[in-house]
């Protein structure tokens, strides 16, 4: 798992250089790849190889890591032989959506069986994208996927709160929707709709409601979620009225997504190393860049991009140098 972090983290770092530059801020050096796939990178080689990384290390079966492996050849496909890229990435949603199937049915219940969903969304997308081109449709369907999956977990945690029947039925109605929207006519009100009815759903159930009142790495984790939930929220809004739709989607995968793994990778990355879990207080000085990053991006684009990508590179540095320090202070 360890070996796989460091070409991870430089797949993200050339996604983010790669969005910043579209923008203008020409941070770090690229290729003409890099920029052509900024997306790419961003949504299978980055998010989705790192999701199967978690699913293989919940599987237990060293056959598993030859998913994120795949993953892997497929972003560096991108630089050598571009169109193997999209049967690539189809093969790495194939084979998630296969280690995800073999954890539901070790354990069946509505999360595992939305996260084997979202894995087939991500899927269908790759294989539209393969076979019929980049199109809005396959943009959506990448966001089910990380949306779906995120929430999906989401549900698993929100079960230590008593919550009425309807509540739970509502969560797998949205569900539904959201893995339907991006095939139907007007796809991008369905998704709207569904991506409101989740974040307000998230906001009104999730336990970071109570954990925000405590201290610590709980309050931090719960600042995360209830900023990402925001984001999710006013992305839906955004695509129900047809406005801004660069707006709606980096509000989903900076303003939701990155939100979402700041907040869980001081939880998770431990727990798949192996090690000890640190917090400090410094992690909030990331979550805050990122939420200036993007407010400003509809009126300073430059500047968004400048303090977006200062965020995550900020995060990684400042999350590094914490796992670091305490583990030098617990020796």
């Amino acid at each position: 798992m360890l070996l796989l972090l460091f070409p991870l983290m430089i797949l993200l770092l050339l996604a983010v250089g790669g969005g910043a530059w579209r923008l203008g801020a020409d941070w770090l050096p690229l290729t003409q790849t890099g920029l052509a796939f900024h997306g790419v990178l961003m949504v299978n080689g980055f998010f989705a190889t790192l999701i199967s990384c978690e699913r293989c290390a919940a599987l237990g079966d060293r056959r598993g890591w030859l998913v994120p492996l795949c993953g892997l050849l497929a972003s560096a496909s991108l630089w050598w032989q571009p169109a193997l890229a999209a049967p690539l990435y189809a093969l790495l949603a194939l084979g998630m959506t296969l280690v995800s199937a073999l954890l539901w049915r070790r354990q069946p219940q509505d999360f595992t069986l939305l996260l084997v969903l979202a894995c087939a969304a991500l899927l269908l997308g790759n294989l539209s994208w393969w076979l019929a081109g980049m199109d809005a449709a396959v943009l959506r369907a990448w966001v089910v996927f990380l949306v779906l999956t995120i929430a999906a977990e989401r549900l698993e945690l929100s079960r230590l709160l008593p919550k009425p029947l309807w509540a739970r039925r509502l969560f797998l109605v949205l569900a539904w929707a959201l893995l339907a929207a991006p095939w139907l006519p007007f796809g991008h009100l369905w998704l709207g709709a569904a991506l409101i009815g989740l974040g307000a759903w998230l906001l009104r159930f999730d336990i970071a409601r109570r954990t925000i009142r405590g201290t610590g790495l709980p309050r931090y984790v719960a600042a995360c979620l209830l900023a990402g939930y925001g984001w999710l929220l006013a992305s839906g809004l955004l695509w129900l009225l047809g406005v801004s739709p660069d707006m709606a989607l980096h509000g989903v995968l900076l303003g939701f997504v990155m939100a979402m793994v700041f907040g869980h990778a001081p939880v998770i990355v431990p727990a798949l190393l192996n090690t000890g879990c640190h917090f400090h207080k410094v992690l909030y000085l990331p979550l805050g860049l990122l939420q200036l990053g993007l407010l400003g991006r509809p009126f300073w684009p430059q500047l968004s991009a400048y303090l977006t990508s200062l965020a995550i590179v900020a995060f990684m540095l400042s999350f590094l140098a914490v796992q670091l320090a305490g583990r030098r202070q617990a020796r």
